[in-house]
C-alpha cells in the first residue's frame, strides 16, 4: 500500500512538471513567433502591390505592416486616404476598409453583382465603405450606419450581422 502511495505521489508531481514545462516551451513559441514588421512598398507580394496601383493609383501607402503569427503571416497597407488593406500571405486581398471613405468603383466591381446592387435597393442613402471577405462569402458595411450585412459568395444576402 505504501508504494502506491509513493508511485502516485511521483506520478502526481510528474504531471505537474510536464504540464508547466508545456506551458513555458508553448508560450515561449508564441510570443517568439508573433512578431510585426514594418515592410516597404516593395516587399509586398507583387498581387498587392498591384491591387493598391489599380485601385487607388494616386495615393501614397503610408506604411505596410507585415504581421507573422505562428503558422503564417499577412499584410496590411495603410493608405494616405485612410483606407486600410488587409492582404493574405499569397498577397490576396481580403479586406478593404475606409472607415469613413465610400469604396472605389473599380472595389465595388470585383463584388457579386448582388451585393451591390441589395445595398442601393435597400439603403439608397448609404455607400459602402469596408467589405470584407469570409468563409461564406462577404461581410459589408454602409456608410452612416452600424449595420454589417452578410452575403454568400454569389452575392446573395444572408442576413445583418450585429
Amino acid at each position: 500500500m505504501k508504494d502506491l502511495i509513493i508511485n502516485y505521489v511521483n506520478f502526481t508531481e510528474m504531471k505537474k512538471v510536464f504540464f508547466y514545462a508545456t506551458l513555458f516551451v508553448a508560450l515561449a513559441m508564441f510570443a517568439s513567433c508573433d512578431k510585426d514588421e514594418i515592410i516597404s512598398f516593395s516587399k509586398l507580394p507583387a498581387s498587392s502591390q498591384a491591387f493598391i496601383q489599380t485601385h487607388f493609383p494616386d495615393v501614397t501607402t503610408t506604411h505596410i505592416i507585415k504581421d507573422k503569427d505562428l503558422f503564417d503571416k499577412s499584410y496590411t497597407a495603410y493608405l494616405a486616404n485612410g483606407f486600410e488593406i488587409d492582404f493574405e500571405k499569397n498577397g490576396d486581398w481580403d479586406e478593404v476598409d475606409g472607415h469613413v471613405n465610400p469604396l472605389p468603383q473599380s472595389i465595388l466591381n470585383l463584388l457579386p453583382d448582388g451585393i451591390v446592387e441589395y445595398s442601393a435597393a435597400n439603403f439608397p442613402s448609404s455607400e459602402i465603405v469596408s467589405v470584407n471577405k469570409e468563409h461564406y462569402g462577404y461581410e459589408i458595411e454602409l456608410l452612416g450606419t452600424r449595420v454589417e450585412l452578410k452575403f454568400n459568395s454569389s452575392g446573395g444576402f444572408i442576413g445583418y450581422d450585429d
